[in-house]
């Protein structure tokens, strides 16, 4: 069983940022409030929208990106380099952290959509690729995946970078510099679309926000967290009514993340335990994996239901999002949490633990845009 949430007067361990999980938290209500209020608008359903506000909560996939490159830089720059255990490590920590718990949710929805529960039967490629989260022209058993091979893609990159410093840093920066300019050429091919995507540059701005936290660059904290909320706010404000390219959006809503994610983590009076702020970090990203499934079955329940009994719309759209969030944390305390703990994922590739404590930075089970 995992253990009851510590008071919130209780002083966080020496290197965790207990600011992190008050981000995953917020981020993750963002997406799934956005594809709540998508999949409410569409004209199956309800065809109004309910809460335009979340017309933008797609800002909470940048605020996970950025804080993804921070906590992996923060929790592995201590990592030795080329060292083939630490290497291990890193990787072995990755594939428990994403692997089991996405086929938990993705074996059902497979054998769903085989059973015609779906708009579209997946091919045996189809079911390969999303087990293994390798890159795909179109996602077909879950929508939200795509975020993922991004996330992998990095991590790849990132292994190579605690191989060797010097030609990883430099393949990091191509990476995510290469991409600016192909955002502007039209008919590049998927892969190479999803290769260089601009996303992969707020992993990037994470892990360099990331760097100069750990060199004790945290001068003008609150600065940086109040500019970061203006430069988010305001994106989001105009992202709602579509006003700004999706490129330059994309990129703005991650300057802003880096601004609240470096300002916040250089405020120590901030690092403090809110229990339900702190629970929802922690299941953000089993909320991540259900929600969109969960988001799909309740629109068609309220739809039924609206049918014979007059509720405002507004009334099954939270109710969608308690659902959504209580499922989670059901999912994060039974399965996610006793799976991460379980000793045969513990040792798996790398039966000694690591050297550091670099890890604490991670505070508790992070989503995966995190550690």
């Amino acid at each position: 069983m995992k253990p009851e949430l510590p008071r919130t007067t209780q002083a966080p361990r020496q290197g965790q940022l207990l600011q992190l999980n008050w981000i995953r938290g917020i981020a993750a209500l963002l997406v799934v409030g956005y594809h709540c209020e998508v999949t409410m608008l569409m004209p199956k359903y309800f065809g109004t929208g309910t809460f335009p506000l979340f017309k933008a909560g797609h800002s909470g996939v940048q605020l996970f990106f950025v804080l993804s490159g921070f906590v992996i830089y923060l929790a592995h720059h201590r990592d030795p380099e080329g060292n083939g255990s630490a290497i291990a490590r890193f990787v072995a920590k990755r594939f428990r952290r994403l692997y089991p718990s996405l086929w938990i949710v993705l074996v059902p929805l497979i054998i769903l959509s085989f059973l015609g529960f779906s708009t579209r039967v997946p091919d045996g490629s189809d079911v390969i690729l999303s087990l293994l989260i390798l890159p795909v022209k179109e996602e077909v058993i879950l929508a939200t995946e795509w975020t993922l091979r991004h996330e992998i893609l990095f991590y790849a990159m990132f292994a190579v970078f605690l191989w060797n410093r010097r030609i990883g840093f430099g393949l990091l920066i191509a990476w995510g510099l290469v991409g600016l300019p192909l955002a502007l050429i039209d008919g590049k091919g998927w892969l190479i679309d999803f290769i260089f995507n601009n996303n992969h540059l707020l992993f990037l701005a994470g892990a360099g926000i990331a760097w100069l936290y750990v060199r004790k660059y945290s001068a003008g904290g609150p600065f940086f967290l109040v500019a970061g909320l203006i430069v988010f706010a305001v994106t989001f404000y105009f992202g709602i009514s579509k006003q700004i390219p999706e490129k330059a959006e994309l990129l703005l809503f991650g300057l802003g993340a880096a601004g609240i994610i470096y300002g916040a983590c250089s405020m120590p009076y901030l690092n403090r335990r809110i229990a339900p702020l702190e629970e929802a970090g922690a299941a953000s990203y089993a909320l991540y994996l259900i929600h969109y499934p969960l988001i799909s079955l309740l629109v068609k329940v309220a739809v039924k239901i609206d049918q014979s009994v007059a509720i405002p719309h507004a009334v099954y759209f939270v109710a969608i999002l308690v659902i959504c969030q209580l499922a989670a944390f059901a999912f994060h305390r039974l399965i996610e949490a006793p799976l991460l703990n379980a000793r045969s994922m513990q040792n798996l590739f790398a039966p000694a633990r690591t050297a550091t404590a670099a890890s604490n930075y991670q505070g508790r089970a992070p989503a995966p845009s995190s550690d």
